[in-house]
């Protein structure tokens, strides 16, 4: 019915209005997704603690904070593993994948899902953020009115970004983050045609949001101003900071999923709750890390915390977000950077405060420079973390220190670290999401992923005239030779065969028009460096070797066009 519907309106109305109309619809609806969101949050913080979400952190829960994590996590684990795999981590990854690869399908049965496993993984104590969880929630809103109207690939994609605009925006009362970190994260273009219409989206969302929730920023805090060339350059300084925190906020991730997946022998449904165990009795101690951590993050901009508990915050907020998210919790990684951010910025202005009195250095902007060094680093989005961060402080004069922690940090863990937090995923699943957006991707394929499909081998005794009848029964170019202990030592094309028109040839075998000795490449090479070395040494194909100098494949300018379109696509 709503496809007729769009059918019939396409004829009165032009493409880009009709976007327009749907973006305000998904603008509108994350919106009040959003606040829904928050709403249930609440509702599930109440039944498992009789207490608010922002009070949560400020009370001793005893035996409490030990059994809910545990609880909640084994009402995830059931939900996730028999409902809606996908619900399972911080959501942006699999947005990110939909949009690459699926064409921007997103179940519809994620809406529902991923809003009740990270809510109660929140409400229950586990510590993870909301925004990955609405983002994949208003994405998946986006994406499900898509595919009702039945759209084209890349306007469902532009459904899909209007979605998490609208999740962030409504969330963070922040319409440029939302614009931002749709356009740099979910989709990693900045088309103008793409961000009109994901503009109208984060607008109307953050209309919504403050409709209900008021127009004050996320993170009220003073008006700080940072103008001094000397504290300008201790800023420099906490960037590269916060990118080494980056760096092992990203490592730990990585490593408790490894060596969660690996405990085996425990059903999948039952890592949340073990996870939510270990998270309890990190919350038993300090409860500060319990559920999303604003209020923490809200002391330490306020300098209200000293430097040992500032350094203990970070570190059992960083060993409960792993946790978390690792052995298979539901929510966002955004959140507790911001809290790992803090506690490191408020830290580090102490730190400048004792050795250079004289510059009389405010805490509190640390601590905000801090959250956006540590968004920039993990994200590897500096131009979205330096918006984000001003919006959700409203505070305009502290725009220089943020740009230069967002830069700095952002520079250092990328050259270390290729991934950020969301792609990482997508990498361990052995999707390269980095190289499939590379606009060179002569230079970001490896030899590895292009090698020639053996649909043909012949033996070094294979006659010319068996391998010619071989090849009038296929429909492939190359073919692979192996010698008599198995082991690749070349390749013959049909078109050489087939221009032997002597039939003197065809008693001969394939050993003895092949050449000696075939340019080989490592498998780890550029398929730019092996266009090149085609090019330059005027041959057919290349041997490809591994690490071992053993040959595993063979390589040709075929190949390489295939493989830069199959990237494409």
């Amino acid at each position: 019915m709503l496809a007729s519907l769009h059918r019939k309106m396409s004829g009165l109305l032009s493409e880009q209005v009709m976007m327009m109309i749907y973006a305000a619809i998904i603008g509108l609806g994350g919106g009040y997704g959003a606040i829904g969101f928050r709403k249930l949050i609440e509702l599930l913080t109440h039944l498992f603690y009789g207490r608010a979400q922002n009070a949560l952190q400020f009370y001793e829960h005893g035996a409490r904070t030990l059994i809910m994590p545990a609880a909640g996590g084994l009402l995830v684990g059931l939900l996730v593993y028999y409902f809606a795999r996908e619900a399972k981590g911080h959501g942006v990854p699999e947005v990110m994948f939909a949009v690459a690869e699926k064409k921007g399908i997103i179940r519809p049965r994620i809406v529902i899902a991923k809003a009740l496993a990270s809510a109660m993984t929140i409400g229950s104590g586990g510590s993870a953020g909301r925004e990955g969880p609405i983002v994949q929630i208003g994405s998946a809103g986006g994406s499900v009115l898509g595919q009702i109207l039945c759209l084209k690939e890349r306007n469902m994609k532009i459904l899909v970004a209007c979605g998490a605009a609208a999740g962030v925006a409504g969330t963070f009362n922040a319409p440029l983050g939302g614009l931002l970190f749709a356009s740099e994260i979910i989709l990693g273009s900045f088309s103008l045609t793409q961000m009109s219409f994901i503009a109208i989206s984060s607008v109307l969302s953050t209309a919504i949001g403050r409709l209900y929730m008021g127009n004050v920023p996320s993170f009220p805090i003073p008006h700080y101003e940072v103008n001094t060339i000397s504290t300008l350059g201790l800023f420099i300084l906490l960037g590269v900071f916060g990118g080494f925190v980056s760096l092992i906020y990203l490592k730990s991730l990585l490593f408790f999923e490894v060596q969660w997946e690996r405990l085996e022998r425990i059903p999948e449904w039952v890592k949340p709750a073990l996870g939510g165990l270990a998270v309890g009795l990190v919350g038993y101690i300090y409860p500060q890390v319990l559920g999303v951590g604003y209020p923490t993050v809200e002391s330490a901009l306020g300098s209200h915390l000293g430097l040992g508990i500032l350094i203990v915050l970070m570190l059992a907020k960083l060993l409960a977000t792993t946790t978390t998210i690792a052995s298979g919790g539901s929510g966002g990684v955004f959140a507790p950077g911001l809290y790992i951010g803090a506690m490191l910025g408020a830290a580090f202005g102490i730190v400048c405060q004792l050795i250079f009195p004289e510059l009389h250095v405010n805490v509190g902007a640390f601590a905000v420079a801090g959250m956006a060094s540590i968004f920039a680093g993990t994200a590897h989005a500096p131009i979205t973390a330096m918006v984000m961060l001003f919006e959700m402080t409203g505070n305009y004069e502290i725009i220089l220190p943020l740009i230069l922690c967002t830069v700095v940090s952002s520079v250092f863990t990328s050259k270390i670290n290729r991934e950020s937090i969301y792609t990482m995923k997508l990498m361990k699943r052995g999707f390269d999401l980095i190289k499939r957006r590379s606009p060179d991707k002569l230079n970001a394929i490896r030899v590895a992923e292009a090698i020639h499909p053996e649909l043909i081998t012949l033996r070094f005794d294979t006659s010319i005239s068996q391998a010619k009848r071989l090849f009038q029964d296929s429909h492939d170019h190359l073919a692979y030779v192996r010698n008599e202990n198995d082991g690749i030592v070349g390749a013959v094309s049909r078109d050489s065969l087939l221009v032997l028109r002597d039939s003197n040839l065809d008693d001969k075998t394939i050993k003895e028009i092949l050449y000696n000795s075939p340019l080989a490449i490592s498998s780890n090479k550029s398929i730019g460096e092996a266009s090149s070395l085609l090019r330059e040494a005027f041959v057919n194909y290349l041997l490809v070797i591994d690490n071992e100098s053993n040959p595993i494949g063979i390589i040709d300018a075929m190949d390489i066009v295939k493989a830069c379109q199959h990237v494409g696509e």
